[in-house]
């Protein structure tokens, strides 16, 4: 058995090390592969405990620091850091049985809140105002979207490429940064508990939670939603800002149900797997991600899943 364990950690440690080490050859590289960084520690964690799993972000971490020797690598590696430990949370939360759908929300928020203390923190001591630092983040993103779209041969110069009215991509990701680093943060949390979850109902290991096709968010939530879409009326442009981000954010909540929701009809039905994945792969597409949040939202009412017991009790 101790053997056994000793195996299944060597191999989280080699497939860790092995994406920091392939994320550093270009931005797109560290996009896709770093959105895979909490994979080996939920693996490892699914069989192993938490303090294991601890032992194997601390080890990740050290390995960034002897890749990129200096004080600069604490601020460089901000998101690699927040990865490793969004894979450490979302194992405690597993090893407390938590319903992946709360354990994602709750993954989130301490996320976020870690995230807006560092930032708050970075600029006192650079001793700039924290307007300052969000224009300096908002910067940075865009210069990373700019050259990750060069590298793919797109123009960065405005966003109609996706459809919708001509901005500048600066000017955009200066509004939305506080939901943009939410929705990330929600996103790779998501993807990373089902894609854990399905290789772990492939090996035969045991899952003792609810599948995420039923989760539902709070429904409390769409109060928020409803003020946030009165806020970009108001007349002040701070208030209309928040009230964009929050309707971002909660928009992405609802888009999660929704996808839930559809998960749960195509399991219903025994959709093939070749359509399944086709259908998830078009819902990211727009207009269709509307459509999906809209499902996700009137799910609050009309209960597609038939969930509505098991919420009451």
């Amino acid at each position: 058995m101790a053997g056994s364990r000793r195996l299944i950690w060597s191999y989280g440690l080699v497939a860790l090390l092995t994406i920091i080490l392939l994320g550093r050859l270009s931005p797109i590289a560290t996009l896709f592969l770093g959105t895979w960084l909490p994979l080996p520690l939920l693996l490892v964690g699914w069989r192993l405990s938490t303090g294991e799993v601890a032992l194997l972000a601390l080890i990740g971490a050290l390995f960034v620091f002897a890749l990129n020797p200096g004080e600069a690598v604490l601020l460089d590696s901000l998101g690699l850091w927040m990865l490793l430990l969004m894979g450490l949370i979302l194992t405690a939360c597993h090893h407390r049985s938590w319903p992946p759908g709360e354990a994602i929300m709750f993954t989130v928020l301490v996320l976020g809140l870690l995230f807006l203390v560092f930032f708050l923190g970075q600029a006192y001591f650079q001793g700039i105002t924290p307007g300052a630092l969000w224009a300096q983040k908002s910067q940075e993103v865009t210069s990373t979207l700019t050259e990750m779209l060069r590298e793919t041969g797109m123009d960065s110069s405005d966003l109609q490429m996706v459809g919708l009215p001509k901005v500048g991509v600066q000017d955009l990701v200066a509004k939305v940064f506080p939901a943009l680093v939410l929705i990330n943060t929600g996103l790779v949390a998501w993807v990373n508990v089902l894609v854990v979850r399905k290789l772990a109902n492939l090996w035969g290991w045991v899952d003792p939670g609810e599948p995420l096709s039923h989760w539902a968010s709070p429904e409390w939530l769409v109060f928020f939603f409803v003020a946030a879409g009165f806020a970009l009326l108001a007349r002040q442009a701070w208030l209309r800002q928040a009230g964009l981000n929050l309707l971002l954010v909660l928009g992405f909540v609802y888009f999660c149900q929704g996808m839930a929701v559809m998960a749960a009809l195509l399991e219903r039905y025994q959709v093939p797997w070749a359509l399944r994945g086709l259908g998830y792969v078009l819902a990211f597409m727009n207009p269709l991600m509307v459509v999906v949040t809209i499902l996700g939202l009137v799910d609050l009412w009309l209960d597609f899943r038939k969930l509505q017991p098991s919420r009451e009790a």
